[in-house]
């Protein structure tokens, strides 16, 4: 199929690099048919990234950009930016709405690991299109299928075309506006994209070792393969090869797209330098022409079938599969099941697309300047039949898109609701359960859906210095007394000091701080322990940089006591068992030639899969019901006696607290002791628990206060 240029304005003939009309590229339909198809098999059954994204990308950009800048190099093109956004509404939103509502009430009746609060956060993000930074905030890299993996991570590149297809129109009416105005910036347009096309790409180069979890996510690191995309609409047209040639370029770049899974590994590289191989695939294939037996094979109407259905079947076959494996309690697919999830994934996208998208897409032509479309649409709603069918669908949708939102903030005043309620001690009673307190009948609380996402009040208050803060900062010192806790007016201070396993003891101290006239001043940062030595070789360099600004702020401050614990496992390894890492001995040595007191709490357990890979207590038991399995016995976590204590204990003003009885009982550690969720995920504390621990641990640090 031959590419043929029909007449062009003078102005276009001038400029070279307006995208003049052109025939319909079926066989480009074909491709992006095939590039989808490649991502669902290869996330069914391979575990890989295929490269189908990228090439997906680079065609939004020819197609959509390419339609964009010739709508804006017409004479008569409408200044009303409000017709390109609603016909992308109508073309996007109508089937993602729909398999998001079918996932949320699946999610809600019939699997309840997915009644997350990060999960209905990323339910926000990808009906407002920022899916991808959103996963970016939850830190969540890019994960092969399995029963432990968002049904919606797959929508991370709809947010990105989404977030690109705004950037796009309003390129578009700007330059119809200014052209009004009397400039013309049509010939400023391809060079402005080669160079967003490089800078994009030495970005995502840089980035891809730096951190190639945030590479791969963002729309500033994958806007080179859109903004590629509209540099071919504007230049391919002027790029001729030879009949033969061209035909081989198709035979080559198809090659490379359906081989990019086989030779790469694309969440680990993509979008850097090694994304040019799938995408310079497609980049052939557009520069073919269209041309010799492949391009006629492309455009048949099986393929083309396939690039009809491509964007639904894409929304439909990630939640099918991720839904299915936690339904039928699996943790990765085999042959059967992936069978029969793509089967079903078919079936829903080729309805979905003659149901919902087809029907609900706009058909008309984009109207010109001066046309009155809206009158005339009212005029159609008058008449009836189709345009009033179309129009209450339209309403149920949007009516979905509200109640999914509003259900989205009432589960966060849900959450905040509860993190602000102090629960009954009396049903309630968590820790002294294990000491003889009585423990009536009452359903565990918090909600463990709510639970991952209930940090404690040093997260909510910025007060905790997080991965990507400047590590020589210490945020008491940027905040002052905003980032102090307990009794603010105490001439006292205990500094709480390590990372998030020393923080989680900010919500029993704080009370304590109050009711007994001591100051909390908290100086943490994420999985950061506190050294004043690097000894172990498993630390970061920021955490090293963080120390040295505790070690410090120590000495000078000299306070009456220091908090923190004083084991961990190896999780660098994957190790399951408590250490005294040989770094913390360097901090409990600092402290005693300065002469500051200090306790250290034996970690709490840590509970995990035999590999290592973290297991969240509350959605173990919201999906098991069952203490046993949730839980750990002694020995799988601690050894047998306390090991900081040989080394605290000979120590002036040091106590070592072995707090595993605080834990667990005849040898076992349960997920939930006295009513109460013992964890917010796999290793961290509830804030209900530590709250029980008040008691105890005000024992174990009266004497020193």
């Amino acid at each position: 199929m031959r590419v043929t240029t029909t007449g062009t304005t003078e102005t276009n003939k001038t400029l070279g690099a307006t995208p003049s009309s052109v025939s319909y590229r079926y066989d480009l339909d074909g491709l992006r048919g095939i590039a989808i198809a490649f991502v669902v098999i290869f996330h069914i059954f391979v575990g890989r990234v295929s490269g189908g994204v990228d090439v997906f990308l680079l065609l939004s950009g020819y197609f959509f950009l390419g339609s964009q800048l010739r709508y804006a190099s017409r004479a008569n093109a409408s200044v009303n930016p409000w017709w390109p956004i609603w016909r992308t509404i109508r073309r996007l939103l109508p089937a993602l709405i729909l398999v998001l509502v079918a996932t949320a009430a699946i999610g809600w009746f019939m699997v309840p690991q997915l009644r997350r609060v990060p999960i209905a956060d990323q339910f926000t993000a990808s009906l407002l299109y920022y899916q991808n930074w959103e996963l970016i905030w939850q830190d969540a890299d890019y994960n092969v299928a399995s029963d432990l993996v968002s049904p919606l991570q797959h929508l991370w590149s709809m947010s990105v075309q989404g977030q690109f297809y705004l950037l796009a129109i309003a390129l578009a009416m700007t330059i119809i506006w200014v052209r009004r105005a009397g400039y013309d910036l049509m010939k400023f347009v391809g060079p402005a994209l080669i160079a967003v096309t490089v800078i994009s790409f030495a970005y995502a180069w840089w980035l891809s070792a730096v951190d190639q979890s945030l590479n791969y996510y963002s729309t500033w690191t994958r806007m080179w393969q859109l903004t590629l995309g509209g540099v071919l609409a504007l230049y391919a047209k002027h790029i001729v090869f030879p009949g033969r040639l061209r035909a081989v370029l198709t035979w080559v770049g198809l090659a490379m797209v359906l081989s990019t899974g086989v030779i790469f590994n694309g969440a680990a590289v993509f979008p850097g330098p090694a994304a040019l191989y799938p995408v310079g695939g497609a980049v052939l294939i557009i520069l073919s022409g269209g041309y010799g037996r492949l391009s006629t094979v492309l455009a048949h109407r099986s393929m083309r079938w396939l690039g009809d259905i491509a964007y639904s079947l894409y929304l439909w076959h990630w939640p099918l599969l991720i839904i299915t494996l936690l339904v039928w309690e699996q943790p990765e697919p085999d042959l059967l099941l992936g069978l029969g999830t793509l089967a079903v994934s078919l079936v829903l996208a080729d309805v979905t697309h003659r149901l919902v998208e087809m029907p609900l897409r706009q058909h008309a032509k984009r109207p010109v300047h001066g046309e009155a479309r809206a009158a005339s649409a009212k005029k159609e709603l008058m008449a009836g039949g189709a345009p009033v069918a179309r129009a209450i669908a339209g309403a149920v949708l949007t009516l979905a898109l509200i109640g999914m939102l509003a259900g989205q903030a009432f589960w966060q005043a849900r959450l905040n609701a509860v993190g602000g309620v102090s629960l009954d001690p009396v049903v309630y009673p968590g820790a002294l359960a294990l000491s003889g307190a009585a423990v009536p009948q009452a359903e565990a609380q918090p909600d463990p859906a709510l639970l991952e996402t209930m940090g404690s009040k040093i997260w909510g208050d910025d007060c905790i210095s997080r991965f990507g803060d400047d590590p020589t900062l210490l945020r008491v010192d940027e905040r002052g007394e905003e980032c102090m806790y307990g009794d603010l007016e105490a001439d006292r201070d205990v500094y709480l000091t390590g990372g998030s396993h020393a923080d989680q003891w900010i919500t029993p101290l704080d009370e304590l701080g109050r009711e007994n006239g001591f100051r909390i001043v908290p100086l943490l940062r994420q999985s950061c322990p506190t050294f004043a030595e690097e000894r172990d070789g498993v630390f970061s360099e920021d955490c090293i940089s963080f120390n040295e600004q505790v070690i410090d702020r120590l000495a000078e401050a000299d306070p009456d006591l220091v908090i923190s614990t004083t084991t961990r496992p190896w999780v660098e390894t994957s190790g399951r068992i408590e250490q005294v890492p040989e770094s913390y001995l360097s901090f409990w040595e600092f402290l005693a030639d300065e002469g500051i007191p200090f306790v250290g709490l034996r970690d709490n357990p840590w509970r995990t899969f035999p590999d290592g890979s973290p297991l969240s207590v509350p959605l173990c038991m919201m999906d098991l019901e069952d203490s046993d399995a949730c839980g750990l016995f002694f020995d799988e976590y601690y050894q047998p006696i306390d090991p900081s204590a040989q080394y605290l204990d000979p120590l002036p003003n040091m106590k070592a607290v072995d707090t595993s009885v605080w834990y667990c009982a005849d040898g076992f550690c349960p997920p939930i002791i006295g009513n109460l969720y013992v964890y917010r995920d796999s290793n961290h504390l509830s804030n209900a628990y530590t709250l029980s621990l008040k008691p105890l641990l005000w024992e174990e640090i009266r004497e020193f206060l």
